[in-house]
């Protein structure tokens, strides 16, 4: 969506550099259109003008209702952040929750990507910059997979520290969880442990996943989060953010 935009305002701008350069010459007598051609350039340049201005409103409606699902959806995380500690032992300074939106796939051999829709945690972390899609990370096969998913990735890291780029083509999918080389030295260190649950849509026609809620936290939480009770909280939460992302008609981005 965000390209499509791109283009309709450099498709503007070009329209509107044309018409205006075609009025300026009529203008300084240079060339003399005919009055068909006129016609057209003058309702050119409204249509652009109304065009312009309805993407932009469009754009400032969504703006704002992005801002009040995030601030609905802060409401269920930070007590989530609050039963995690209790639950864990460990302090919210050290842990972390996201929630993503699958968002639809636009061509048929790609991958849907997951969109980031809030992350709560009082350090903040660089953000790696990976463009998260099914099957590819914790999240990604969370996504894939339709259940949960926990990794203690501070051991993982320990077990392909010595791998080779060649080396990690060879290596199962379900090591690798789907990352490139490339990707995986971008994200390398950065995470200790990892508990994803999907956000599931019930439907006439059965369930889907629609997203889903990542926890992070360091290894000492690890058989905490394991724990079922544990998971159950975080399945909690995922309900009412799904339904917080299917609500008729809503188009947060």
């Amino acid at each position: 969506m965000g390209s499509v935009r791109f283009w309709l305002r450099v498709t503007t701008a070009v329209v509107v550099a044309l018409v205006g350069l075609g009025l300026g010459l009529q203008e300084a007598d240079v060339w003399e259109p005919s009055r068909q051609f006129l016609t057209l350039m003058v309702a050119a340049s409204v249509t652009i003008a109304f065009i312009t201005t309805a993407e932009a409103a469009v754009a400032q409606y969504r703006h704002g209702r992005a801002e009040e699902i995030r601030e609905q959806a802060r409401a269920v995380l930070a007590p989530l952040l609050l039963e995690l500690e209790e639950a864990t032992g460990i302090s919210t300074r050290y842990l972390g929750v996201s929630a993503y939106r699958l968002r639809p796939k636009l061509l048929p051999f790609r991958r849907r990507r997951l969109e980031r829709l809030i992350r709560m945690q009082l350090i903040i972390r660089v953000a790696s910059g990976i463009a998260w899609r099914e099957g590819v990370g914790v999240i990604g096969q969370c996504v894939e997979r339709r259940e949960d998913i926990i990794e203690n990735l501070a051991t993982l890291d320990e077990q392909l520290s010595d791998v080779t780029p060649e080396e990690w083509k060879t290596l199962s999918p379900d090591l690798t969880y789907g990352l490139s080389y490339d990707e995986y030295l971008r994200v390398r260190g950065k995470y200790e442990v990892i508990l994803a649950t999907p956000m599931i849509r019930e439907t006439p026609l059965g369930s889907r996943v629609i997203g889903c809620i990542a926890i992070d936290a360091p290894q000492a939480a690890f058989d905490a989060l394991a724990r079922d009770e544990t998971r159950g909280i975080v399945a909690a939460a995922a309900v009412p953010l799904a339904a917080l992302l299917t609500q008729a008609g809503l188009r947060w981005r």
